[in-house]
C-alpha cells in the first residue's frame, strides 16, 4: 500500500473540519441550508488555505443522498460522497486552468451544461487556478456564469483575483480565505502528531509552523518531510532542512537591538559563507520588526487577531522599546527596497545594518550629506570660480578714430588742396 501523505491524508472532508476559515465556512452553509447559494463562487486567498478542499465539500453537501437538513454536513458515506473524494465523480468536475486555459477546453463545459446530471442531484465545475484563463475562455465562460442552468454550480479557486476580468468577478459571488495565523497552524500540527503517534519537541513544531507562512497545506508538507528525516528537536530540524539561516538570524534581530556592530558584521560575514538569499533574509527581519513594533502597541489579544503570535517574540520584546523597533523597521523597509534595485546587494545589506548598529553617527553624516550638495559644495566651488577668473565687464562699442597728421606744406588754392586733406578719412574709412 502506497504512502498517503500528510496533506491528503488530513484533508478535511466536512465543514466542521477546515481549518481556519469560520466565516466563509458559516456563511457558505446558512446559504446551502436556504437553498440561496449562488451559483458562480469565487475563493480567493493563498496558497493552502482550503480554496479546493471547501470547494470538494460543497460539491458533496449538493450530492450527498443523505444530507442532514440541520448541520447540512455531508454524510461521506453514499456512493455520491466516496465518488467525490476519490475524483471519479462524473458530476463533478475539476479543472486546472494552468494546463486548460484555452478556448476549446470551456467550450467542451459549455457544450456540456445543457444536460442534466448523470448521477447526482448537480453538476459542479471546479475551476483551479481561474485567473490562467485566456482573455477568449474568460470571455467565453461569461454567459454560463451569469445565466446557468438550475442544476449547474461554477467555483472558481484563484491565488490572483486581481488577474481576473473585472466582468468574471462581477458575476460571482466572492469569498476570501484568510492567511492562517501561528496558533491556529502550531495546534493542528500537534494534532496531527497525536494522531500519527509521532514525539516531536515544541520548539521544531513552532519553527515548521512559523516557516509555512499561513499556509496549512506548507506546513504539513513540511512537517511530512520531518517525520521522513526523523527529526525531533529544532536543532535535528535545522541540519535536516539545511536552514542554516534561522539561528544567524534570531542572533542578528538581537545584535540590531543591542546596536552590536562587530556580532552584527561577524553574523552577515556568516550568511555570505553560507550563500543565503539576502533579499528574503532581509524580508523576514523586516517582518519580525513588524511584528514587534506591533507587539508595543496592541494586546495580546490583538496580536492573535492579526496572526502574531506573542511567544515568539518574547525573547526579543524585552530587549527594546517601541522606539528602538520602529526604527529598525523603517531602516530595513527602506533597505530592502534598495537590496532589490542594487547591482550588489552584499553590499547593500553591509551598509544597511552597520546604519541600524551606529544609527546616531550616520544620521549626522546623512544629514551632511543632503545639505553639502546644495548649499556648502556649491557655494565654495563658486566662491572659488570668483577667485581665478575676473569678473567680465559688458562688452561695449568699438570705435574706430583716425588720427591725421597734416604737415605743413606749400599753400594750395582751390579744390586740389581740399581734396589732398580729405583723402586720408576716405581711405581710413574703407
Amino acid at each position: 500500500m502506497s504512502y498517503l501523505v500528510l496533506a491528503r491524508k488530513y484533508r478535511p472532508q466536512r465543514f466542521s473540519e477546515v481549518v481556519g476559515q469560520s466565516a466563509v465556512v458559516k456563511t457558505i452553509v446558512n446559504a446551502l441550508r436556504r437553498n440561496k447559494l449562488s451559483h458562480a463562487l469565487l475563493f480567493a486567498g493563498i496558497k493552502g488555505t482550503g480554496k479546493t478542499t471547501l470547494a470538494r465539500i460543497v460539491a458533496k453537501a449538493l450530492n450527498c443522498q443523505n444530507i442532514n437538513p440541520e448541520e447540512y454536513e455531508p454524510c461521506n458515506q453514499c456512493q455520491s460522497c466516496v465518488e467525490i473524494m476519490k475524483g471519479i465523480h462524473v458530476d463533478v468536475l475539476e479543472i486546472d486552468a494552468a494546463s486548460n486555459r484555452g478556448i476549446d477546453q470551456i467550450r467542451e463545459i459549455i457544450d456540456a451544461l445543457k444536460y442534466a446530471p448523470a448521477k447526482g442531484k448537480a453538476k459542479v465545475y471546479i475551476i483551479d487556478e481561474a485567473h490562467m484563463l485566456t482573455k477568449e475562455a474568460s470571455n467565453a465562460l461569461l454567459k454560463s456564469l451569469e445565466e446557468p442552468p438550475s442544476h449547474v454550480y461554477f467555483i472558481l479557486a484563484t491565488t490572483e483575483p486581481n488577474r481576473l476580468p473585472p466582468t468574471i468577478l462581477s458575476r460571482c459571488q466572492r469569498y476570501e480565505f484568510r492567511r492562517l495565523d501561528f496558533k491556529l497552524i502550531f495546534n493542528h500540527l500537534q494534532r496531527i502528531c497525536e494522531l500519527e503517534n509521532y514525539q516531536i519537541e515544541q520548539p521544531a513544531l513552532e519553527l515548521i509552523a512559523r516557516e509555512a507562512q499561513g499556509s496549512l497545506r506548507d506546513a504539513l508538507s513540511l512537517l511530512d518531510q520531518a517525520m521522513a528525516y526523523g527529526v525531533r528537536t529544532k536543532e535535528d530540524l535545522l541540519y535536516s532542512f539545511g536552514w542554516h539561516e534561522e539561528m544567524i538570524f534570531e542572533d542578528l534581530a538581537k545584535a540590531l537591538i543591542e546596536r552590536d556592530l562587530k556580532k552584527a558584521m561577524d553574523l552577515v560575514q556568516n550568511l555570505y559563507e553560507k550563500g543565503v538569499d539576502i533579499i528574503s533574509f532581509t524580508e523576514r527581519l523586516t517582518h519580525l520588526f513588524r511584528e514587534l513594533f506591533l507587539a508595543k502597541i496592541f494586546s495580546q489579544e490583538v496580536l492573535a487577531d492579526k496572526g502574531i503570535d506573542f511567544r515568539l517574540l518574547k525573547d526579543l520584546l524585552f530587549l527594546g522599546n517601541k522606539e528602538d523597533f520602529l526604527l529598525i523597521y523603517q531602516a530595513l523597509y527602506k533597505g530592502l527596497e534598495a537590496i532589490r534595485r542594487s547591482t550588489y546587494p552584499q553590499f547593500q545589506f553591509e551598509l544597511m545594518i552597520a546604519k541600524i548598529c551606529e544609527y546616531e553617527k550616520f544620521i549626522s553624516i546623512d544629514a551632511l550629506l543632503e545639505k553639502l550638495p546644495t548649499e556648502a559644495l556649491f557655494a565654495s566651488e563658486l566662491e572659488e570660480d570668483r577667485k581665478v577668473e575676473p569678473k567680465l565687464e559688458p562688452k561695449k562699442e568699438l570705435k574706430v578714430e583716425t588720427k591725421v597728421e597734416l604737415k605743413a606744406e606749400p599753400e594750395e588754392e582751390g579744390e586740389a588742396k581740399e581734396e589732398k586733406i580729405n583723402r586720408p578719412l576716405a581711405d581710413a574709412c574703407d
